[in-house]
């Protein structure tokens, strides 16, 4: 049996720093320590063409491309893939991060959309949702997804909770005692309305003393500006883009860990900082799958964080 991941070229890299490529470059990895002889596994890279971007650039190739030597196509990436009349009599999969662009639009973006923003909604994201439920199968990261895809109309048969996993080098077997006279709590994420960070930093506003921090990691996004200007409290710091090969000396470097998202398929970040040893508090009405939200603690306001 003949198995090929798509993805986006450079997009199996475990340095690209987002959660959907690092689950690609952890699927790739873990699944070629399988050995058995009647089993291959490879990676279907499809490359990035000038100005139209990833998304485009994947739509296109793949209606071209041959993928006959392979028996099974497992689309890893919620970008629009049409099955081509050559793989009628094979098996196509996709991967369901979620469905939060199609079912709660309003979190897609901030006050100040631009246009082409809007045309990246319409050209890339929604059709790549659409073509998933398309899919032969679909591998849902988590119960939450798995409903959202079953009210969506997909057949509850054929699709599968698979969690993604954590890699190993985040387990923590033993806890240090932490002897730093100040009190970190941290954030690892993007800046998007999405992520809801404005309820984080409306809770270190309210907080009086000088030995507690706000550690805020995360590449200048959509809403960077906005919440530099909202954020009052002096021990609020913005600290970048947080580098794959320095991820875990940044996590232990935190005392609580938060993310107030209004809605994730899983919620990586929560699990990675759970692996270290820390403790989590999320936004208590935040769609959060239970397999995950269970174990942390949930705040109903910023007074209440």
């Amino acid at each position: 049996m003949k198995v090929g991941l798509l993805g986006v070229e450079g997009h199996f890299s475990k340095d690209f720093g987002l959660g959907i490529e690092r689950y690609m470059y952890e699927l790739y990895h873990t699944m070629q320590r399988i050995k058995n002889k009647g089993f291959s596994i490879s990676k279907v890279e499809l490359k990035k063409l000038p100005i139209i971007g990833s998304g485009l650039s994947f739509e296109l190739l793949s209606k071209y491309k041959n993928f006959s030597e392979f028996d099974i196509i497992h689309n890893l990436m919620p970008l629009k893939f049409s099955k081509p009349k050559m793989l009628r009599k094979n098996i196509l999969i996709t991967t369901a991060h979620d469905f939060q662009p199609i079912l709660y639009p309003e979190l897609m973006f901030e006050s100040k959309r631009r246009f082409k923003d809007l045309l990246w909604l319409d050209l890339v994201i929604k059709p790549g949702l659409e073509s998933t439920l398309k899919s032969d199968y679909i591998s849902a990261n988590s119960s939450q997804t798995r409903d959202e895809v079953v009210k969506l109309g997909f057949d509850k048969s054929k699709v599968f909770v698979v969690n993604h996993g954590i890699d190993k080098r985040f387990m923590r077997s033993t806890l240090t005692k932490n002897n730093r006279t100040k009190f970190i709590i941290g954030y690892i994420g993007a800046m998007r309305k999405r992520k809801n960070l404005e309820f984080g930093i409306n809770a270190a506003n309210a907080i009086k003393s000088k030995d507690i921090f706000f550690d805020i990691w995360g590449k200048k996004d959509f809403e960077y500006e906005y919440l530099i200007s909202i954020s009052k409290n002096k021990n609020i710091n913005f600290k970048g883009f947080a580098p794959e090969e320095k991820i875990i000396n940044i996590y232990d470097s935190f005392d609580a860990f938060i993310f107030p998202s209004y809605h994730e398929g899983e919620g990586l970040p929560i699990l990675e900082a759970q692996s270290r040893g820390l403790p989590v508090i999320i936004y208590k009405y935040g769609k959060i799958p239970k397999e995950v939200r269970k174990y942390c603690f949930e705040a109903e306001s910023p007074e209440h964080m």
